[in-house]
């Protein structure tokens, strides 16, 4: 996870002199990739959070996220033609892939319980979860300046958990677990100007957790902003 999370904070400062230079093409990448980078918020959720044996479960919270990727176009002039077996296009419709790198705070999530022999005590639970991912993204082009996207990754969580017995302090608990679950997303971008996108997603992680009391789907419904190189 620190990896990613270095790789994104290293990719933003090259976009940021990116933008500046004017491209990536002094850096001897190809003329048709750009890097581009972004901050967003927005709602998340722990869905299946909430166990029958608690009461006043909160699953939503607020989430963010910082991510970086690069993006290879068929070419850099949008009028050219090009031959598809759904006919001749331009270019400009044509789809796109590319690889993103990303972190995210997926909130927490908090209830109620008991503890103590045959429950006598009340307990706060509580639920953190982080995740650095890398994914790969493809965009498909629907109107002039707008696209759908679509995310398929692995996402690298950790999740931090807590149990807290005001009545006694030796039942209080706490744990880490960690590992790595598929990521799914989708979206839509509109681009504002040629270095600057407002993107609204949709992600999902698939089964954080997984085997223990804090087990959940974790999802992040975010609107941002993307910077990118010509």
């Amino acid at each position: 996870m620190k990896i990613l999370l270095s790789c994104s904070v290293a990719g933003l400062a090259l976009l940021a002199n990116s933008v500046y230079a004017g491209g990536l093409e002094g850096y001897g990448a190809p003329s048709n990739v750009s890097l581009y980078g972004g901050l967003s918020a927005g709602l998340s959720s722990h869905d299946g959070a909430c166990a029958t044996d608690t009461t006043d479960c909160k699953d939503g919270d607020a989430g963010r996220k910082a991510f970086v990727g690069l993006r290879a176009d068929p070419n850099q002039n949008p009028s050219e033609l090009w031959a598809t077996p759904a006919g001749v296009m331009p270019a400009s419709s044509l789809p796109t892939m590319g690889v993103e790198l990303g972190y995210m705070d997926l909130g927490e999530n908090t209830a109620k319980g008991t503890a103590g022999r045959e429950g006598i005590y009340d307990s706060e639970l509580q639920s953190e979860l982080y995740a650095s991912y890398v994914a790969g993204v493809g965009y498909v082009p629907v109107a002039p300046r707008t696209e759908l996207l679509g995310k398929v990754g692995a996402a690298f969580w950790k999740q931090n958990g807590s149990k807290t017995v005001a009545e006694d302090a030796e039942l209080d608990t706490t744990s880490t677990n960690s590992g790595v679950s598929m990521l799914l997303g989708a979206g839509a971008q509109v681009k504002l100007n040629p270095n600057l996108s407002l993107r609204g997603e949709y992600e999902r992680v698939l089964g954080t957790a997984a085997d223990t009391d804090y087990e959940a789907d974790a999802s992040l419904l975010s609107v941002g902003a993307v910077f990118s190189t010509f």
